[in-house]
């Protein structure tokens, strides 16, 4: 009899790089911790029975212990559980309910629930749910890959930790709309269910070495685009200010814990106008419709997008390094239709053509505005994603090669002569694919377009543009193959020009992840911690694979609806009236805001990775990379190479062991901060022995090492005001304002030179 056997692993043949990413691949392995539910085997149903939910009318062979139909395949037993429907079956009480005699808390150890089915036909997906056969705890909907044959299935019920598992639904034919057509009697079976937790892994050696250096990183960011704009007016100041300091603050609590994830970019969308014309904007829901600095008659109002300029307010005050101002449309009195995007036509460009040098103006002028307020603008994003129609539903435009080019040329011109130090960034492609090759009517081979010499579109000498092409990791994360032959193909074309790659823009836009590397089957099916840990594992992949020199999710905060969870936000928006964490309610009413997992995994690196920080090598000896692929990790030397900051993310259901070490270099000092399925970036004091350093089951963890100082100068490790606010001399002291002059300091916890 076949019992609960492992799902098979596969390995990334790819060679080790000097940063070791490891192999990215994804799999879900159970372990010999199994409990046996029932195998049916003796005829009776073991540490389950066959609920009473169902119609007795809707089966010919109502839901009981039968005879294996197929004893060819995997599965030779007997005895199985399983029931015939009659033809025409409607779905609403088509079940097979399996009851737990005793309810079970799921846990690390019993995460995963595994059985055998068979279907005889499938023409309708069949349903498993946790509890219900409603959608709220379902765990798959599909079909087997074959008729009359055998299949294994295993479930992740990460979503379900510290739940009690009372029953196993299982619907078995979703015909929800015309149960008598297209499909005739059939017979469902299923063995061998279990429950059993991670498989153990080994141990991993892990080094760093501080010579060998990559990219430098300039900044981890995220979009204020659209919902900052209505929770800046419309939500309180004790909601709002909490958020901000979620998203901005770089300081420690008394506990040692991060208070927020200290964002190093603020990406501000430059609105185009399309809130004065309502309705007739032709972007229906209002909360992606955004207020214009200009006027018609070519003055300027400074107080609209007064709700984003609260948290950039916020943002400059926390701190934050670079903002970037990014354009979805031209102002629509610059555009040929009036509109902040292509009305539902078809066309190349929506920007009159008398009209680049009015929207480069534009653009500077708002870019000084903010210089002169305080902000260092890094850099201006004249176009978005410029590949795609933009019809409807937000303001957008395509543009030409040819157009950007043109564009570029004339804000280079309106930037110097306004002597801003801004650096034009493009072009902020729809899909990093289009940077190197794309099959889009507009936008492709981008970097050549703009950096080869001797092309009609080369701008690769205009003093204001930065050296860096921008795009966005959408539609590139389907397998491990895609993720790694995307990234090492955009940072090579890059590398051809002289210039270096960054990421402006992801979230879980994508159809989910292939279940190949372990995703679940549905973002349904995904916990929010899953979704993270694959955020997680993205931002890896972009840093070690990619090189990239910056990194930025979209968007800061949305709600959530039709199920989509935390794909979209790092902070939830919730709405007065609202009763669970999905909301669809009017945002001018105010609500509540909530800081999600995406924030906090984020955080691992935005918190301790700051600009300046460079990549370097974390490799694994031992053969270059993990055998199960299941840690992914970096490693990143400060500016003044007294801090190693390395991140690791553990997929795996287990705890995995890690001896981390430096190749040359003491270490004086060990942090470390997690981001788990319990823990929000928290300091875990337990965490200290690099020898043996416990990384927690699917946790994010930032290991923060202090190096002792190539001067010979040592710190008071055992004085606690390490984690304290304010200045501090090297053993520890602290300082008041008027003692601070030249010298070397310590302050809110790193070692700083003032000048």
């Amino acid at each position: 009899m076949y019992l609960c056997s492992m799902i098979a692993k596969q390995k990334d043949t790819v060679k080790a790089i000097i940063l070791s990413v490891l192999s990215m691949l994804l799999t879900l392995s159970v372990s010999g911790q199994t409990s046996l539910l029932a195998d049916f085997e003796n005829g009776g149903t073991g540490r389950l029975r066959i609920g009473t939910g169902y119609t007795s009318s809707l089966f010919k062979a109502t839901p009981k212990v039968m005879a294996n139909p197929d004893k060819t395949g995997i599965n030779t037993s007997e005895k199985c559980v399983g029931a015939t429907n009659v033809a025409n079956a409607g779905w609403w009480q088509n079940f097979l309910i399996l009851e737990l005699r005793t309810p079970v808390t799921i846990s690390d150890d019993n995460c995963f629930l595994s059985m055998l089915a068979y279907r005889s036909i499938q023409p309708k997906d069949m349903r498993i749910g946790f509890n219900t056969h409603e959608e709220s705890g379902q765990i798959f909907q599909g079909k087997l890959k074959a008729d009359d044959t055998w299949q294994e299935l295993t479930f992740d019920l990460e979503a379900f930790y510290g739940k009690r598992l009372q029953k196993i639904c299982i619907v078995l034919s979703c015909n929800w709309s015309d149960p008598s057509s297209g499909w005739g009697e059939a017979t469902y079976c299923f063995d061998d269910i279990c429950l059993s937790g991670a498989e153990p892994l080994p141990d991993v050696s892990a080094r760093i070495d501080t010579s060998m250096c990559f990219q430098t990183i300039q900044h981890f960011g995220a979009s204020d685009c659209w919902t900052t704009e209505f929770i800046g007016d419309y939500y309180s100041e004790t909601e709002k200010t909490k958020a901000a300091k979620w998203l901005f603050s770089q300081q420690m609590d008394a506990n040692g814990n991060p208070e927020g994830i200290g964002l190093s970019c603020w990406r501000v969308n430059v609105g185009a106008g399309s809130a004065t014309q309502g309705s007739d904007s032709n972007i229906e829901d209002e909360t992606h419709r955004t207020e214009c600095f200009l006027n018609q008659d070519g003055t300027y109002d400074w107080t609209r997008q007064d709700g984003q300029q609260w948290f950039m307010r916020q943002a400059k005050n926390y701190g934050v390094e670079h903002f970037l101002l990014f354009s979805n449309s031209p102002p629509i009195y610059y555009t040929n239709n009036g509109k902040a995007n292509a009305n539902n036509k078809a066309i190349s460009c929506n920007l009159k053509s008398t009209c680049f040098d009015d929207f480069a103006e534009f653009l500077a002028t708002v870019a000084k505005h903010f210089v002169d307020e305080g902000y260092n603008i890094a850099y201006i994003d004249p176009v978005n994603e410029p590949q795609y129609d933009w019809k409807s539903g937000q303001e957008g435009s395509p543009w030409q090669n040819s157009d950007i080019a043109r564009l570029a040329k004339q804000l280079d011109k309106s930037i110097a002569s306004r002597e801003l130090d801004s650096k034009i960034l493009i072009p902020e492609a729809g899909s990093l694919v289009c940077l190197y090759a794309g099959t889009s009517s507009r936008g492709n081979k981008q970097i050549e377009a703009f950096w080869k010499r001797g092309t009609s579109t080369f701008i690769g000498t205009l003093a204001s543009l930065a050296p860096v092409a921008a795009g966005h990791s959408y539609w590139s994360v389907g397998s491990d193959e895609m993720l790694r032959e995307v990234r090492e193909k955009a940072r090579d074309e890059a590398a051809k020009y002289g210039i270096e790659v960054m990421q402006t823009e992801w979230s879980m836009l994508d159809d989910p992840p292939s279940t190949s590397i372990g995703f679940p089957a549905s973002y349904s099916e995904a916990s929010k911690m899953g979704i993270a840990l694959y955020m997680g594992k993205l931002i890896q992949c972009d840093l070690t694979i990619g090189n990239m020199v910056g990194w930025s999710y979209w968007t800061a905060f949305a709600q959530e609806k039709w199920g989509q969870k935390n794909r979209f936000h790092l902070i939830r928006v919730n709405t007065r009236g609202d009763t669970g964490e999905e909301s669809e309610g009017d945002l001018k009413k105010g609500g509540k805001l909530t800081a999600d997992k995406n924030l906090w995994v984020l955080g691992n690196f935005s918190r301790f990775i700051r600009p300046g920080y460079k990549r370097i090598s974390l490799g694994f000896p031992n053969s270059g990379e993990t055998e199960d692929g299941l840690l992914l990790g970096s490693a990143w030397l400060s500016p003044d190479k007294n801090e190693v900051v390395a991140v690791f993310v553990n997929l795996s259901h287990a705890r995995r062991n890690v001896d981390l070490s430096m190749v040359s270099g003491d270490v004086r000092e060990v942090r470390a901060y997690v981001t788990d399925r319990g823990r929000n970036l928290r300091l875990d004091t337990s965490l200290q022995d690099l020898q043996n350093m416990e990384l927690p089951a699917r946790s994010v963890v930032t290991v923060v090492l202090g190096l002792e100082d190539a001067l010979g100068m040592a710190f008071n490790s055992s004085n606690h005001t390490w984690f304290s606010e304010g200045w501090y001399d090297l053993q520890g002291r602290k300082l008041s304002n008027g003692q601070v002059e030249r010298g070397i300091y310590i302050r809110n916890g790193r070692k700083v030179i003032k000048h």
